[in-house]
Order: structure tokens, then C-alpha cells, then sequence
């Protein structure tokens, strides 16, 4: 079977993909959300932290996937800090930005920009509806807990944080952030709550070398 065409309605996604316990923590906490309040925006995607999300673009599939190889090439696994919960951006998530002493972690922020390097010459603009921007200055890496029906159910935000928080759970305080997936998504109408009938396919993985932290491509623009 051939690579979708450049003419498809295909949106793609590059994610991090976090470590088995994380991953099975995120996807009983989206499925109790989704039994206790209905919310069905997380649970409609794998876990994961967003590189950049439901991305338009005419460029061939075979494109997408020798550029992001192209640029993860020599790249090195690092440490992920998972800091908490935090209320950000309209949502809730698990803070995977920050060290644990509060800055940025350069190895997230590194691999932003390499991803963002990758894409930015064939990424079309995110005109559809609650689209995250390319721009990094805008954009935290995090693990969404509850998302899309927060932006427009904002009253719910209290309520939803004291019950996740009363769960108790804890994720692994951090991982070997070495798995980064292209994931290829459809809709039949991007401009509306696209998360309610979105369906995907895992596209392909790279997995990072291990070792020392390198030095990551820096993000210069298309």
C-alpha cells in the first residue's frame, strides 16, 4: 500500500512517547474521565507529549518520515522530569517542561526545536479548531490529563483537578525520554470538536540512542 498522498485530509502528529507506567497511569485516568464526566479528548489519542500536533501538510507521508529520521539521527536519549499536576493553557496535565529545580529541561526543549526544525518547511497552517501553534515560545510539553472540553467547559477545571488530585496516583517521577512516534490522524471536519470522531494509525518510531545527553539541532526556522 502506498503513503498517503500529498491531496489527503490527513493531519499528523510527532510525539514523545512516554515510559509503560506513565502510559498505563495516563490511560486509566482518561478512561475514568471519560466514565465520570464524559470527557473524551485524551482518551481519543495514545499518551503521549506533544512535538507537535494534528499538523496539516501537502507533503508526501515518505517526506514526513525521512525528514523527522533525517533530524533525530544522532540524537541521544535524556531524562524526563514528570513535576506534578499542573493547570495551564485551559487544561490539565502532568508538567513534563521543567528540571526538577524549575527550568527548563534542555533536553525537551532541544527536541521541540529539532522536530519543529523537521517539519516547519512542510507544515501548513493550523487554522482548525483549538489548533496548538507551532511556535515554541507559546507551548509547554506536558501530559494532557483533561483537555479540549476544559477550553470550552471551563467551570469544570476545579471540580475535575480536586478529583484527579484526590486519587492519589503517582506517576514515575521520570523516565528515559527515548521513543518519539509520527502518528497519522482523520477527521471529518477539522473545524469543529474534532476529538469526538478522530480516528489514527501509528505510523513508525525512532527510538534515540542512549547514552550522554548530545547536543540537538537548533531550531533556526524553515
Amino acid at each position: 500500500m502506498s503513503a498517503p498522498s500529498a491531496a489527503s485530509s490527513f493531519r499528523y502528529g510527532v510525539f514523545l512517547r512516554p515510559d509503560p507506567g506513565t502510559c498505563a497511569l495516563l490511560t486509566d485516568l482518561h478512561l475514568l474521565l471519560r466514565q465520570q464526566y464524559g470527557l473524551v479528548s485524551c482518551a481519543a489519542y495514545p499518551p503521549h507529549a506533544t512535538l507537535a500536533g494534528n499538523m496539516p501538510t501537502d507533503a508526501p507521508e515518505d517526506e514526513l518520515t525521512g525528514r523527522i529520521g533525517a533530524a533525530l539521527a544522532g540524537t541521544a536519549a535524556f531524562t524526563a522530569y514528570n513535576l506534578g499536576i499542573e493547570k495551564g493553557g485551559g487544561g490539565i496535565g502532568f508538567n513534563l517542561h521543567d528540571l526538577p529545580g524549575g527550568s527548563p529541561n534542555p533536553g525537551i526543549t532541544a527536541l521541540l526545536d529539532t522536530v519543529r526544525w523537521a517539519i516547519g518547511p512542510v507544515a501548513k497552517p493550523m487554522d482548525h479548531y483549538r489548533a496548538n501553534p507551532l511556535d515554541p515560545g507559546q507551548f509547554r510539553a506536558h501530559l494532557s490529563i483533561a483537555s479540549h472540553e476544559l477550553l470550552l467547559r471551563p467551570e469544570l477545571r476545579p471540580e475535575i483537578a480536586d478529583f484527579v488530585e484526590g486519587l492519589g496516583w503517582e506517576p514515575p517521577r521520570s523516565f528515559t525520554a527515548d521513543t518519539i512516534s509520527l502518528y497519522r490522524f482523520r477527521s471529518p471536519d477539522w473545524h469543529a470538536q474534532w476529538w469526538r470522531n478522530m480516528t489514527w494509525d501509528h505510523v513508525r518510531s525512532w527510538r534515540l540512542e542512549r547514552g550522554c545527553l548530545s547536543s540537538l539541532r537548533t531550531f533556526v526556522g524553515p
